[in-house]
């Protein structure tokens, strides 16, 4: 199966009261844990590679193992970039065959995202690409919990946001952040639902790493679309890896390694679907 835009694959979603995995990724272990989690929990899925990734891996080299890990896997896969800061982040992505690409111009001023956003919406759609956009801003998990709560999107932004930009989802804030949490999330569960029921197009959190599995739960029944994972899927691999090391000692085969890094990531990446599914009506 080649790979898809992720539009459809959300809109089918917030029908069946489920969400869409979209995990992290930067090489080819870790993009097959991902696919074969997936692929054992029946879910379609959205590959992402993180915007400081992409010189890392290379958008070229990640379209082409993505193609062969969605051409051995039964459910559909897509693969977007995470976070693009600019048109040609974005431009570089849909151009190198990515199905997706997410543009986050969220710390500029309303306009001046609706206009960038605009553009990139343009040229993507043009090429059957799907585009996911960021209102409000999503901090650090670091970050203490006043700060963390600060940024929240605005409802009436979010509907004219979508309304002008025609973006297939819509990322925002509601007291998720990015990392490991410096305190307990403190998720607004009244205005994501308000936010989900008043813009038009599916609703994407980020943050899932260790938020509360029921309060993930909780988001996805209120309509939630998309779940973006980056964090303790690096956290799952690291720790097979170390102690892949620690049992096998520094002469260990690379293969040896990574499998172990691979396995505790495709435990962890079935961990997080299984929590999205759980209020699935389809």
């Amino acid at each position: 199966m080649i790979l898809v835009p992720f539009g459809y694959m959300l809109q089918q979603a917030a029908k069946g009261g489920y969400a869409i995995p979209a995990f992290n990724v930067v090489n080819m272990e870790t993009i097959q844990a991902v696919v074969r989690a997936a692929e054992l929990e029946k879910s379609p899925l959205i590959v992402q590679l993180f915007r400081e990734d992409l010189q890392f891996a290379g958008a070229d080299y990640m379209v082409a193992m993505t193609q062969v890990a969605a051409a051995n896997s039964s459910m559909p896969v897509a693969l977007s970039l995470d976070h693009g800061h600019n048109f040609e982040q974005a431009k570089l992505c849909v151009d190198s065959g990515f199905s997706g690409v997410m543009i986050d111009l969220s710390s500029d001023d309303f306009d001046t995202n609706v206009r960038a956003t605009q553009e990139v919406v343009a040229y993507a759609h043009e090429r059957g690409v799907s585009v996911e956009a960021e209102l409000g801003t999503i901090f650090d998990a670091d970050e203490p919990a006043e700060v963390r709560s600060s940024g929240m999107t605005d409802p009436e932004q979010a509907r004219e946001f979508v309304l002008r930009t025609e973006v297939d989802a819509l990322a925002i804030s509601i007291g998720t952040a990015h990392g490991l949490y410096s305190s307990t999330p403190k998720i607004d569960f009244a205005l994501a639902k308000t936010i989900v029921e008043k813009t038009p197009c599916p609703i994407v959190v980020h943050g899932g790493s260790n938020t509360p599995d029921d309060d993930i739960a909780e988001l996805v029944r209120l309509g939630v679309s998309k779940i973006n994972v980056g964090t303790d899927l690096v956290m799952a691999f690291n720790d097979g890896v170390i102690a892949a090391y620690e049992k096998n000692g520094r002469t260990a085969q690379l293969r040896d390694i990574t499998r172990e890094g691979r396995d505790a990531l495709i435990e962890m990446a079935r961990h997080k679907i299984q929590v999205f599914n759980r209020h699935r009506k389809v």
